[in-house]
């Protein structure tokens, strides 16, 4: 029987008891005559009576009423026929369960069930991944799979509540995508402005959150607060206060642990705790972020944490959303965790390409200037989705310097995807934009992706005027008067690079070795930076050149150097210097004949390479691969991995270029017959 609680309390409000009520429904005076009745007429029944009353928590908050409910519950007789199962919030039951604990019969017969938590004294348990994927699935209109969803994302709405946040927020056509770890964040702000922040009482629920966050520690059973300790503060709100209990916000419970049993309070979740532990960050600093803001946080908060994770998220979004770019920077300089740099510049990633979307946000196609490429400069990490927020950024931008250094970017990506399509389309823009890039870049980059573009569809590069502008430019550069690392420009480390590679490609290592040289004149201690991608990449190029100009006792300490800067917790490096220390650590072992390792390193490379799609990389390392399996005379295993390469390249559509080669001399004609047998 399902009974509508709306008729309970009808009666009551007309001034009957619960007797009559029940002598309505079920022609008996009382649950107590009912079971009396049955147990001496137990040939009467004709099976067992199951009452499911839901909806009674608004009743409940009054203390009349739950006296009325408590004498119900105890008028219950012992009995093996009737079952009563009730729907209350969290809170509704944590004020109820002392009460059961108080009858012998009620603790006796009370169901546990399957998932009983003794902890939490709930019957509910989490939901697991198949049910949220069936839920999401359902919502979704169509199959959501574990891959669809992100991992945090996953956990948070392992709790029934926060499903249907994600359900009112999809029905104001909210557009973060299931596999956004900003989506997590969007929920809890969501559900805080409509619970909180837009409604009544909001300031004092807002004081009365930030003291419980502040003096709240963490006990044998999560994160809490004594009520004791914060009761004058209740005592100033206690409507505010019965408000964020009734809502959920927070939860009040007996800690029965004590000689005498006391009363405690904490956050129902601790993603609302530690956005308002966030929340009295930015008031100790004004709402101003600063690097003073992000040190408090890095020595407040223990490394590698939910928590220290979370307050950096929010940090990030915080930032955007007021459009203070250029603190983000702190993140990268500042001695936090290699993992958590890289997290950070994801999330900022997902929280700007979602920003731009927005129709009033600060951070908008006006706004965005050179601090954001300088972000993406020094991190890229040239994951999928750096290259959406390159291009969503890129498609959205009004500024024209800023335009013109997210084509390049755009450049370089097509480069390394070996993307013909995009490559052309980037170049055609930049084009428009020829005079401002020679203003703007040491060395206009248009001229090197059009080496790069020409060396990708095969067409000959004669032009002697590139070359002497890189010789030009590295005299200026090895004469000029020595710099901080700090005042390194986007533009020279965009520029520089690209005049590496070219010097490369072109196989023209003793100037390539010069530039390095030049580079390290102008900036003397530009290895020792440890926030920034340039530097690791420097040092690999410079390795891969001491190879080619058989330095190899040079090669070999560059390797162990590169060694012990990945080994230290707080450098910063990306996936991409990872796989490309792969590839220079193959090299080396191919060029100094040690085989068999070079041929190990490869296969770690190549699963690197292929989990992250570095398709340029994955080229390079099979190419590695086949030469040293070559020098391993293993015939079988040398055919194998040449038709894994023309695989490869088959089902990407993509060609040979000759930049993927890293290769020495010998292997020349080896690349000339596979080339060729390509087309």
């Amino acid at each position: 029987m399902l009974l509508n609680v709306n008729s309970i309390n009808n009666i009551i409000q007309n001034g009957l008891s619960l007797k009559d009520w029940f002598l309505k429904e079920f022609k008996f005076e009382s649950l107590s005559a009912l079971v009396s009745y049955f147990k001496k007429h137990p040939d009467k029944k004709e099976g067992k009576i199951v009452i499911v009353v839901d909806g009674i928590d608004t009743f409940l908050a009054r203390t009349d009423f739950f006296k009325i409910f408590v004498d119900f519950l105890y008028s219950i007789e012992e009995n093996s026929f009737l079952k009563l199962v009730f729907g209350l919030r969290t809170n509704s039951w944590v004020n109820l369960q002392p009460i059961i604990t108080g009858s012998a019969f009620l603790t006796k017969n009370w169901y546990n069930g399957l998932f009983y938590d003794i902890d939490v004294l709930s019957n509910v348990p989490p939901l697991n991944t198949e049910e949220i994927l069936g839920i999401l699935s359902r919502l979704e209109e169509k199959d959501v799979t574990q891959e669809d969803v992100h991992p945090a994302l996953l956990k948070q709405l392992k709790s029934p509540f926060w499903l249907q946040v994600y359900f009112q927020l999809k029905n104001e056509n909210f557009s973060l995508e299931l596999n956004d770890p900003l989506l997590c964040y969007e929920q809890i702000n969501y559900f805080l402005e409509k619970k909180i922040f837009l409604a009544k009482k909001s300031t004092e629920k807002i004081f009365l959150l930030k003291k419980i966050s502040e003096n709240i520690s963490k006990g044998n059973k999560g994160l809490r607060v004594a009520k004791e300790t914060i009761l004058t503060y209740i005592n100033d709100y206690p409507d505010a206060y019965e408000e964020l209990l009734y809502d959920g916000i927070l939860i009040q419970e007996k800690r029965l642990s004590t000689a005498i049993p006391t009363e405690v309070v904490r956050f129902l979740n601790d993603d609302i705790y530690t956005y308002f532990l966030f929340i009295q960050i930015t008031e100790k600093f004004n709402y101003k972020p600063s690097k003073a803001f992000f040190e408090y946080i890095l020595e407040n908060y223990t490394p590698k944490t939910l928590i220290r994770n979370y307050i950096l998220n929010w940090s990030i979004r915080f930032c955007i959303n007021r459009n203070e770019i250029s603190e983000l920077k702190n993140i990268l300089k500042l001695p936090f965790t290699n993992e958590e740099k890289n997290d950070s510049f994801d999330f900022i990633c997902s929280v700007s390409k979602y920003e731009i979307s927005k129709p009033n946000s600060n951070f908008n196609k006006q706004s965005i200037n050179m601090d954001f490429i300088d972000i993406l400069a020094n991190g890229r990490t040239m994951s999928p989705l750096y290259k959406e927020t390159v291009k969503a950024i890129s498609d959205n931008v009004l500024n024209e310097d800023v335009q013109i250094m997210l084509l390049v970017i755009e450049c370089n990506i097509a480069l390394i995807d070996i993307d013909k399509t995009l490559l052309v389309n980037a170049m055609q823009s930049l084009k428009r934009h020829y005079k401002r890039l020679s203003e703007l870049f040491p060395i206009n980059p248009y001229d090197l992706i059009l080496y790069f573009h020409n060396n990708l569809i095969g067409k000959p590069n004669e032009s002697k005027t590139l070359e002497e502008k890189i010789i030009s430019l590295c005299h200026q550069i090895d004469k000029s008067e020595p710099l901080k690392n700090s005042q390194i420009t986007t533009t020279e480390v965009l520029a520089y690079r690209m005049v590496l590679l070219t010097l490369f490609a072109q196989k023209n290592y003793a100037e390539c070795h010069r530039f390095i040289m030049a580079i390290l004149n102008r900036y003397p201690n530009i290895f020792y930076v440890r926030y920034s991608v340039f530097s690791p990449f420097l040092l690999l190029q410079l390795g891969q050149t001491y190879l080619k100009l058989n330095y190899y006792k040079k090669a070999k300490r560059i390797v162990e150097f590169v060694e012990k800067i990945i080994e230290c917790d707080y450098t910063y490096y990306t996936n991409f210097i990872i796989v490309s220390f792969s590839v220079f650590k193959a090299n080396f072992y191919n060029c100094t004949h040690n085989y068999e390792q070079a041929v190990a390193e490869t296969e770690t490379g190549l699963k690197m390479a292929s989990q992250d799609d570095f398709k340029i990389y994955e080229i390079a390392l099979q190419l590695l691969k086949i030469d040293s399996l070559k020098h391993c005379d293993r015939p079988e295993e040398v055919s194998n991995a040449i038709k894994e390469l023309f695989n490869f390249l088959s089902l990407h559509k993509i060609s040979l270029p000759e930049y993927a080669n890293l290769n020495n001399f010998e292997f020349d004609q080896t690349f000339k017959v596979l080339k060729s047998y390509k087309k």
